[in-house]
């Protein structure tokens, strides 16, 4: 495994006009599977996790850290371990000095000043370290509420992308243009005239959060439009607890072991298929 920045991996999709997939991780069992999906995928993927899967899991920065590079040993790929969705500073300081190689800072639920100076402040403490940057404009909603008139008041404003990137100093930027966290509750409609002016803007690489449940079409146009980040969640860690549900009902007696392989299993094919999906090729 090559560790490597988000940064790196982005601007070579760029060059690619090709999209990374990046999944969110929480255990060995979820590691191995990203992992040995962007192996039989032949291209790189971004394991990410956030501050609050952490909590659940009771894992550390640092002990997260240490699991992916042991059990990266025995894969042949290029990733980036990123911090999805912290909304404090510190969380931020405290993956990067475990050995994250990206972190998102999340100020999309406080003013657009306090947003800015707060990424900025991120920027600096990580540019020193060589570790890169997501921060986000607009706020991409979740089970709160994905009406089309609610989602279009969350959305990036294209004329404060270009400034919100120089001011900052970000490496990506994740937008809202109609997507959404979790399961949609009607069928996502993507603002594409809107990405393509933010693009326009920001002259750096845009990442795509919920990607469960948008159409393998939408996802391949998002790409075209300059996104080069997806995150993929829900849809595929719902893959991992099937597994877990078949095995019980099949044989409850021995259901934990047989769980394990048949979660990974379908985590693995549905990993697969998705890095495939954003690679383009």
């Amino acid at each position: 495994m090559k560790l490597n920045t988000m940064k790196a991996l982005l601007d070579d999709a760029e060059k690619k006009k090709a999209g990374i997939a990046a999944i969110n991780i929480s255990n060995m069992e979820t590691i191995n599977a990203v992992m040995e999906a962007a192996s039989v995928a032949e291209f790189p993927v971004i394991l990410q996790i956030a501050p609050i899967q952490l909590k659940v899991q009771r894992i550390s920065y640092r002990e997260i850290f240490k699991i992916v590079a042991i059990l990266g040993k025995k894969f042949n790929i290029e990733t980036a371990l990123h911090l999805d969705h912290a909304e404090k500073i510190e969380e931020c300081i405290k993956a990067i000095d475990a050995g994250f190689t990206s972190v998102m800072y999340d100020g999309s639920s406080i003013s657009l000043e306090e947003n800015m100076e707060n990424s900025s402040k991120v920027v600096s403490y990580a540019k020193d370290r060589g570790v890169s940057v997501e921060a986000e404009l607009g706020r991409v909603a979740g089970a709160e509420g994905q009406e089309e008139n609610f989602l279009k008041g969350l959305m990036t404003d294209p004329k404060l992308a270009g400034s919100f990137v120089k001011e900052t100093g970000i490496d990506s930027l994740a937008v809202s243009i109609g997507n959404a966290h979790g399961h949609y509750k009607y069928e996502p409609k993507l603002d594409f005239q809107r990405l393509e002016e933010i693009n326009k803007e920001a002259k750096i690489p845009l990442v795509l959060h919920g990607g469960t449940g948008i159409p393998d079409k939408d996802i391949r146009k998002a790409i075209k439009l300059g996104i080069r980040k997806i995150n993929f969640f829900t849809e595929i860690d719902r893959e991992f607890v099937q597994g877990f549900i078949d095995a019980y009902r099949e044989n409850e007696n021995i259901y934990m072991m047989n769980g394990q392989d048949a979660g990974q299993n379908r985590m693995l094919k549905k990993a697969i298929e998705k890095i495939k999906l954003c690679r383009g090729y």
